[in-house]
């Protein structure tokens, strides 16, 4: 799908996309498809979202089964981390 979507010049820009990302992000049951389909269309068009939008979309993964080394996780894991330090409310743990 994601192909499809970026060979037809699917417009996203990075408003959409980020407000996109938090509504789906809000999906409480099933596998969490658009979600990821979202984040990944993002990342192919090297968008990055608002922090609003991947803290929910990282609270969203976090609720779910998927393993600490997933890939998907881990990305989303270090971008929230740097979107939380550029805004300045990550706590100076270390």
């Amino acid at each position: 799908m994601q192909v499809q979507m970026n060979e037809r010049n699917f417009f996203l820009d990075p408003r959409t996309g980020s407000s996109l990302l938090l509504k789906a992000a809000g999906e409480k049951t099933g596998g969490y498809t658009v979600a990821n389909m979202i984040w990944d269309l993002m990342q192919a068009r090297r968008i990055t979202p608002t922090l609003a939008a991947v803290e929910a979309y990282y609270k969203g993964l976090k609720e779910r089964e998927i393993p600490e080394d997933d890939p998907r996780l881990m990305l989303v894991t270090s971008t929230y981390n740097t979107l939380r330090l550029k805004e300045g409310t990550l706590n100076n743990r270390r």
